[in-house]
């Protein structure tokens, strides 16, 4: 005979019901073994599978598979770097003496292993941006992107024995015209040749244009500023006049080709006039910018403690670094503005010719 499971739901009268026991009974006495009444059937629920079958999952791991092949094939797989920039182009020291260079990698979101190198080795070592001076000379230190060494960047160092003090400063650059977002990379000429002074780069006017402790000039609005370059050890300073005129630069579209040269800037700076209005005349105490002996925007830039004028009848005195703007007259200061080495105006002096 066949057996059916089933269940009592006489719960006011049977244990059984009231513990919802199942009881498997004949299929023709299909009533609880308890109080007698009628069971109802329990019916058997099928198992339902779990999961998809097997080929379509196998297929859904395909499909996503060639997705990503073809994401990476398409962008190029991941994110590149596309410059590198060290924080100084320049390191002057002494043997024994470490100076540390930073790294800008851009895009900044994009990480790279940097592998470090010296021309020379003897002169100065290399070790994860640190730079160690060994003897007397010249290396190049360079850093680049491993599998990438066309994006690279260099740091030139000179290794002395010795403090060799500038005894004068010139900027090439000067004067100067760029257009608001435009820039450009201010160089210096000092003599001796053989000066290992470094150069502090300022600008008398931030909002106007800033200026990079590399010397790069990055104009920001209309109008004129003073970029001054001093050495470090003897603050023997030069100027040069800066003149941010204007309709705004057109932002600089990045060239696919990550190894082309850097692009000129975008502005250029005016060639120097073949009148002396630009010259310099050094004249030891103090370098003159301009036409010497008359001029009427003249600056004198003091390398020593100095009288700023003979006929000046107050005697004041500037200090080395020292610089002062205004009308010169048969080699005398006529009236002008007198700037401190830190680019605060000291006052202004009025002598009349």
């Amino acid at each position: 005979m066949a057996k059916i499971k089933g269940i009592c739901k006489n719960i006011d009268g049977c244990d059984l019901a009231a513990d919802k026991v199942e009881q498997e009974v004949d299929s023709f006495d299909f009533k609880c073994k308890e109080c007698g009444k009628e069971l109802y059937p329990i019916e058997e629920k099928k198992k339902k599978k779990s999961g998809l079958p097997m080929p379509i999952i196998i297929g859904a791991a395909v499909i996503a598979l060639l997705a990503i092949i073809c994401i990476f094939i398409f962008t190029g797989g991941s994110p590149k770097v596309e410059k590198l920039t060290l924080d100084k182009t320049s390191v002057t020291f002494k043997p024994s003496q470490s100076e540390r260079l930073n790294v800008t990698i851009e895009p900044n979101d994009v990480q790279a292993e940097l592998v470090w190198q010296s021309s020379d080795e003897n002169v100065v070592k290399v070790h994860d941006g640190v730079l160690t001076a060994n003897k007397a000379g010249k290396a190049t230190i360079k850093v680049f992107v491993k599998e990438q060494e066309e994006i690279s960047a260099t740091c030139e160092c000179i290794v002395v024995e010795k403090d060799v003090d500038a005894e004068t400063i010139d900027i090439q650059e000067d004067p100067l015209i760029l257009r608001p977002g435009g820039h450009q990379l201010m160089t210096v000429k000092c003599t001796p040749e053989d000066q290992n002074e470094n150069i502090i780069w300022s600008s008398n006017d931030e909002s106007i244009a800033t200026v990079s402790p590399r010397g790069k000039v990055e104009a920001l609005k209309v109008g004129e500023v003073l970029i001054i370059a001093k050495t470090e050890r003897t603050g023997i300073a030069d100027t040069a006049k800066v003149s941010v005129e204007g309709p705004a630069e057109a932002p600089e579209e990045k060239s696919a080709e990550t190894s082309a040269p850097p692009a000129k800037p975008t502005a250029t700076p005016t060639a120097k006039p073949a009148t002396p209005a630009s010259g310099s005349k050094n004249l030891g105490y103090a370098t003159f910018k301009g036409s010497w002996p008359n001029d009427v925007n003249g600056r004198m830039i003091f390398k020593s403690s100095h009288i700023i004028d003979s006929k000046d009848p107050k005697g004041r005195v500037a200090e080395a670094g020292d610089y002062v703007i205004g009308e010169w007259s048969n080699g005398h200061l006529v009236q002008g503005i007198w700037y401190g080495s830190d680019n605060q105006v000291k006052g202004s002096i009025i002598i009349g010719k």
